[in-house]
């Protein structure tokens, strides 16, 4: 008999499922939006009966000999709790909505044990902090064992940030906020002042457009005002210098129909007021003698600021996990409640693949080939196939890949990703045109391996899951044009043999093909949707867009030239 741990993320968005087995590694993580295909999942249960039965076959639980906890990653129920919801950035409509969604997600966890067989009566459910939650699982992939954990999202059980002490693997609290005064919320809102949906996770675009404005001071005055950070602790100011701060911004806003472009300066001078106030927490965090830094919560996605990070408060090391976000607190959910029943063991850190998620089905892939209608299909199984593969990038086809276990978290890494040759300068404009459709000011991400970073980035650092944003050497940008971003600079995945033997394997093919040993990386999907699950979401994505070809495992299936 075995025991599993069923993490759940319940705070009613991002919902997601984890499963740590017995020997304390994590055996399956994935985010509910692509089971369904439905952006960010809102109101989805972390558990749909039909995700969790894939989860629990593919880690092989057998119901007849095998224990399942659920465990889920908020504390309390924050509609319970005594707190006012502040309207000083996000309406408070939006409060309540949120609190309500949270409140359905924590009360329903584990009703799905229930359609499916494996308890009688519904399971006894651990419950666990949130901040909590985010910094165990961020610190379980960490190279180090002693650092500091920072946590800064939009909302925890009671504050917005956390910091912890990270020493040989377990987590000390050393303080955390209490009350409004949220970096999350701030992003959120000035994501809605530039004109596009903070509920749609549309962040990204605001950090994409600020490289095409100029910050203006007094507008970053203003946005930088909007919190206050005390003794590391944001919070929110008096509300008369929200009211004033938000005029200002105003002047610069941008309606959802109007021109993109409108939005540029407030975009550039909101992320410029953003890592500033991360500055005046990290400024707090360096006199703590410690070199390694972790960042966890939805705001360790600003790429952007954290590629300013290293060097500047004294760490040598920062690490960003693969799913910092509410998603990745499914893995943190599970990791505590496996160290619960046995408090003297810690969790196992260290690793380093973000491939949790749902592998491609065999038999539907085979049945793909017989029937697909596309007269090209090659078995790219070993080096010729790596060969052709890379033959076929360098003459300017954009390949969809669908290979192995899904990755966790938002960033495709290789395993659904679409690639392309970066060299030719149309290649941004073609990839946005004919097989995205985003807009054409949202940057590409470069795959570099490892070892080479040195040579082609100023600031050269570890960057595993997309987490940093650095500067492109002046020489080198010439050369990938499709890759670097209007400021110079590039989100790069860095990529090693050891975690990811076959992407590291087609880079060095495409460098014997082109001398130069990067690929453009985009996640495999449409503007809109999540990243692709099933083999069939797959081809649709063939069939209806510019994609020319669509690797399923080792078969690549191709449109005519």
């Amino acid at each position: 008999m075995s025991r599993f741990h069923l993490g759940l993320s319940t705070s009613g968005h991002d919902p997601a499922l984890a499963l740590v087995g017995e020997d304390g590694f994590i055996l399956f993580a994935e985010a509910t939006e692509r089971f369904l295909q439905d952006k960010r999942a809102w109101g989805a249960a972390p558990d749909l009966v039909g995700h969790l039965e894939g989860a629990l076959k593919a880690v092989g639980f057998d119901s007849a000999v095998d224990d399942l906890v659920v465990s889920t990653s908020w504390a309390r129920v924050k509609a319970d709790l005594p707190v006012s919801i502040s309207n000083a950035m996000l309406p408070v409509a939006d409060g309540l909505w949120l609190r309500g969604l949270q409140a359905h997600a924590q009360a329903s966890a584990g009703e799905s044990l229930l359609r499916l067989g494996l308890a009688p009566v519904k399971p006894e459910v651990r419950h666990f902090d949130h901040h909590l939650s985010h910094a165990t699982a961020a610190c379980s992939s960490a190279p180090f064992d002693q650092g500091l954990c920072l946590v800064i999202d939009g909302e925890g059980d009671v504050g917005a940030a956390s910091l912890y002490r990270l020493l040989e693997g377990r987590l000390i609290r050393i303080w955390r906020s209490w009350g409004p005064g949220s970096l999350g919320s701030f992003y959120a809102w000035l994501t809605a002042q530039c004109g596009f949906d903070w509920r749609a996770g549309e962040e990204w675009k605001v950090m994409g457009l600020a490289a095409f404005g100029t910050p203006d001071e007094a507008l970053v005055d203003a946005l930088e005002s909007m919190l206050d950070v005390v003794d590391g602790r944001p919070r929110l100011p008096e509300q008369a210098v929200i009211d004033a701060a938000a005029a200002v911004a105003r002047r610069h806003a941008r309606a959802p129909g109007d021109p993109i472009g409108r939005a540029a300066d407030l975009a550039a001078s909101g992320q410029v007021a953003y890592g500033r106030i991360v500055d005046r927490i990290l400024e707090s965090c360096a006199g703590l003698g410690e070199r390694n830094l972790v960042l966890s919560g939805g705001c360790a996605l600003n790429s952007s600021y954290n590629g300013t990070i290293r060097g500047r408060f004294g760490f040598d090391q920062v690490h960003v996990p693969c799913a910092p976000a509410d998603d990745g607190n499914a893995v943190g959910a599970a990791l505590l409640s496996w160290m619960q029943d046995d408090p003297a063991r810690r969790a196992v850190s260290g690793a380093t693949s973000a491939f949790l998620g749902t592998s491609p089905d065999r038999r539907v892939i085979d049945s793909v080939v017989a029937n697909c209608g596309h007269a090209s299909v090659s078995d790219v199984a070993g080096p010729g196939g790596m060969t052709l593969l890379a033959q076929r990038l360098a003459a300017g086809r954009i390949i969809g890949v669908m290979k192995g276990p899904a990755e966790f978290g938002p960033r495709a890494l290789g395993h659904r990703s679409i690639l392309a040759d970066p060299r030719p300068g149309d290649m941004k404009d073609r990839l946005n045109q004919r097989v995205k459709g985003r807009e054409p000011y949202r940057p590409f991400a470069p795959m570099v391996p490892a070892d080479r970073v040195e040579a082609w980035f100023e600031r050269a650092q570890p960057s595993p899951y997309m987490s940093f944003t650095l500067p492109w050497k002046t020489e080198a940008r010439s050369r990938v044009p499709a890759v670097v971003h209007a400021d110079g600079t590039g989100r790069l995945q860095t990529v090693e043999g050891r975690s990811d033997p076959w992407t590291s394997a087609l880079l060095s093919a495409f460098e014997a093909e082109t001398g130069v040993p990067i690929i453009l990386n985009t996640s495999f999907n449409v503007m809109g949707k999540p990243i692709i699950h099933s083999v069939q979401d797959a081809m649709a994505v063939l069939a209806t867009t510019g994609l020319d070809g669509v690797l399923l495992e080792d078969v690549l299936i191709e449109k005519s030239a």
